[in-house]
């Protein structure tokens, strides 16, 4: 009970320091439209814009498997013009590199200086700034005790220079003065007329083990008739979205029906960011909604019959198995939520990190802002949902971790 109540509180403060930032900043939109097929071109229109017709150059075979033994002359002239030109193009990156360099601590440059300049066409500016510069050739000075001494240690790869830096090593770690853990001792004295109360209330012989089970039939019994997004979960809900998952997932192993999703999820971010209605990381979606991304892709890549089959043995549709999915997976990942988790969120919330968040340039500081928004929302769950899901959360966790943490395709997420 204690554990179930830490959690609860957790819960409630992630949302009202959800509730507080979302109206400080503007919110990116995570929300899956599974009907956005009637709105996209065909499949097989959308693949052929995209893939077919998108190559430089034509490589002439379709799998490496039947590349031939016959080397293609028009590819050899073409790598042979961009091999023979002086003039350089300007990577797109090149400018995040550089902020992040400028805000690292100048004694880590020793680790990954000599790094940058083994990298063929890394940017010169990069290469001539102050303390890069003089790494180039040097060996790092400052190693971790428990590389001392080995023997032609200055012969490693620049490339794992990192390795010899103390704080990679469990021992730096374990050296860090600990927090003092606060006393749990119980500030309320013992009342032994209030424990009567409670034994009058509740009797012993109704909940002590080998009691007569009492068949009371309770809402968390009951399904759902028609599941929608922000309605409340049951626990029948959830046991029976629960027995579909094995099916799912054999579903998505088959390659070709893999394949064809994915390639579905790939055409519908790319339509998305050409009408300026996507993510900057697409995975984002995924994360927060789960099945509903999936089931549009689905639907998109022209397998829903074949899946509704597979959920229809429960009594869903597609749309109301992914609504169910997304609103179960969000309160598990609730259920599961630890101290240093909730500790991680709030600080953000709090604005600790907001000095450091747009530090490295405006591209990478939305990209923190929004993957931060998007955690924020795989977190959000009612509390009812929560305590429903709990009932049948040992099943539910172990066919999630059984598959690798995915349902289907479909990213489930979970931070410890």
């Amino acid at each position: 009970m204690k554990k179930t109540g830490r959690i609860l509180a957790a819960a409630a403060a992630l949302a009202f320091a959800f509730a507080a930032q979302a109206a400080a900043e503007k919110k990116v939109n995570f929300d899956v439209d599974m009907d956005i097929g009637k709105k996209l071109p065909p499949y097989e229109e959308m693949l052929k814009k995209y893939v077919a017709d998108n190559r430089i150059v034509d490589r002439k075979y379709d799998y490496h498997w039947d590349i031939g033994n016959v080397f293609d002359n028009v590819f050899r002239l073409t790598i042979d013009y961009y091999g023979q030109t002086e003039k350089r193009i300007k990577n797109p990156h090149e400018d995040e590199l550089a902020a992040l360099l400028s805000v690292l601590p100048p004694e880590y440059y020793q680790y990954i200086g000599p790094y940058l300049h083994t990298v063929p066409n890394m940017p010169e500016r990069i290469l001539n700034m102050p303390g890069i510069k003089e790494t180039k050739n040097q060996f790092p000075k400052r190693i971790a005790r428990e590389l001392e001494g080995i023997e032609d240690l200055e012969f490693l790869s620049p490339y794992l220079y990192y390795v010899l830096m103390p704080e990679s090593w469990p021992d730096y770690r374990q050296t860090m003065e600990k927090v003092p853990r606060p006393s749990t001792r119980a500030k309320v004295v013992h009342d032994p007329a209030f424990f009567e109360k409670i034994k009058a209330l509740v009797p012993d012989d109704e909940f002590l083990p080998g009691a007569e089970k009492q068949d009371k039939v309770s809402a968390s019994d009951l399904r759902t008739l028609e599941p929608t997004k922000n309605g409340l979960l049951t626990a029948a809900d959830v046991r029976a979205f629960t027995r579909t998952l094995d099916k799912v997932n054999a579903f998505t192993k088959d390659l070709k029906i893999y394949d064809r999703i994915n390639t579905a999820g790939t055409l519908i971010d790319v339509w998305e960011k050409e009408h300026g209605t996507g993510t900057q990381v697409s995975l984002l979606k995924d994360m927060v909604n789960p099945c509903q991304r999936m089931v549009q892709k689905i639907r998109y890549a022209g397998l829903e019959r074949e899946f509704a089959k597979i959920v229809n043995t429960e009594g869903f549709d597609t749309t109301g198995w992914a609504y169910t999915c997304d609103k179960t997976v969000k309160a598990y990942r609730v259920s599961m939520l630890t101290r240093s988790v909730v500790a991680g969120i709030l600080m953000y919330q709090q604005g600790v990190y907001d000095a450091f968040r747009d530090i490295a340039g405006k591209r990478i500081g939305d990209l923190q802002r929004e993957t931060i928004q998007a955690i924020l929302e795989m977190y959000e769950a009612p509390t009812a949902d929560v305590l429903e899901t709990r009932k049948n959360r040992g099943e539910l966790g172990r066919k999630i971790i059984d598959n690798n943490q995915f349902i289907g395709n479909a990213p489930i997420l979970v931070l410890y």
